[in-house]
């Protein structure tokens, strides 16, 4: 197991445009798949013309818990 890792401290967005199409980021603190759950389902609704929903996350000291899935 590492001495030491980087988590997100507090919920972040972030935005990226290219070639009329813009991208939207979002990073929350979670630590269960509740959580998360929570927090996609939100995220699911704020852009509503949105048609990609892509997603990863990692759970727990040893991360055996984690998913991603890139919506294609």
């Amino acid at each position: 197991m590492k001495d030491s890792y980087h988590t997100i401290a507090a919920p972040s967005t972030g935005e990226f445009r290219d070639r009329g199409s813009k991208f939207l980021a979002y990073a929350f603190p979670v630590n269960t798949e509740e959580e998360w759950q929570a927090c996609a389902e939100k995220v699911k609704k704020e852009p509503p013309k949105a048609r990609h929903h892509c997603y990863a996350y990692r759970l727990g000291l040893d991360g055996n818990s984690f998913r991603a899935n890139d919506d294609g």
